[in-house]
């Protein structure tokens, strides 16, 4: 399984890859900074974090920027390579599939279902890095920010392991556009279904974004389950296919 993992990371361009997780960086960054921006011009940043709970208070008009930019980065970062994921799932799965050229493999001495998941974990691998790796860098630079700006915000440990865990379950269940995707061996549907589940999971109103469901840890041990269990059926109802090579 380590082999056809590493075939496929091969197959990966690592430039444009780079490139793509680069430019999400400075587009969640820009949205984050607008927003921040506005919010805090018209003295609203409490509203967005849940103000009443215990957890986060935010009395002064610019006090506690840099926990609200923090808790919307990580919400932009989680939509974007839920699509970013998609991406991944359409390239290295999805149009193989359109183009006939997966046939080729299955053509080998080497189980469906074992090639499948080799793709499937290669996503899941380089999804997981570009995604957390992201969430460091920006709660980077929001720490740097706000030391410049000698305000009060540090990242606490046991916060980065939780949201380790939870890129990872975002992850399992950024699998579903594959599922999706396989239907028709369509890249649209796929990365239409990325969107459709990103904006699902991104979804927030006033006096939530610090308490989303979509960050729930039953909401996500529950989510991921079920889209490991309908990925694991895809796939076994793909490999019971009889394929022809044409």
């Amino acid at each position: 399984m380590l082999s056809l993992i590493k075939i496929e990371l091969n197959k990966v361009s690592k430039s444009k890859l780079f490139l793509a997780w680069l430019c999400t960086i400075f587009i969640v960054l820009g949205i984050t900074a607008i927003i921040i921006m506005g919010l805090g011009t018209d003295n609203k940043l409490g509203e967005f974090t849940g103000q009443d709970s215990n957890v986060i208070r935010i009395t002064g008009k610019w006090e506690g920027w840099a926990i609200v930019a923090s808790l919307f980065s990580s919400l932009f970062t989680k939509a974007a390579f839920l699509i970013f994921e998609s991406y991944l799932l359409s390239t290295i799965i999805i149009d193989e599939f359109k183009r006939r050229t997966i046939f080729q493999l299955f053509s080998y001495p080497i189980s469906k279902i074992k090639l499948l998941w080799g793709k499937i974990l290669s996503v899941i691998l380089i999804a997981f890095i570009a995604h957390f790796s992201a969430h460091l860098v920006i709660q980077l630079f929001i720490r740097f920010m706000a030391v410049v700006t000698e305000s009060s915000y540090i990242p606490l440990a046991s916060q980065l392991i939780n949201l380790a865990g939870i890129t990872f379950a975002t992850v399992l269940i950024g699998l579903l556009p594959f599922v999706l995707g396989m239907i028709k061996h369509s890249t649209a549907i796929t990365m239409l279904s990325g969107l459709g589940l990103a904006a699902l999971l991104s979804n927030v109103s006033p006096g939530s974004l610090s308490n989303n469901i979509a960050d729930n840890l039953f909401f996500l041990i529950f989510a991921s389950f079920i889209s490991l269990m309908i990925t694991l059926f895809s796939i076994y109802t793909i490999s019971r296919k009889d394929i022809n090579i044409k």
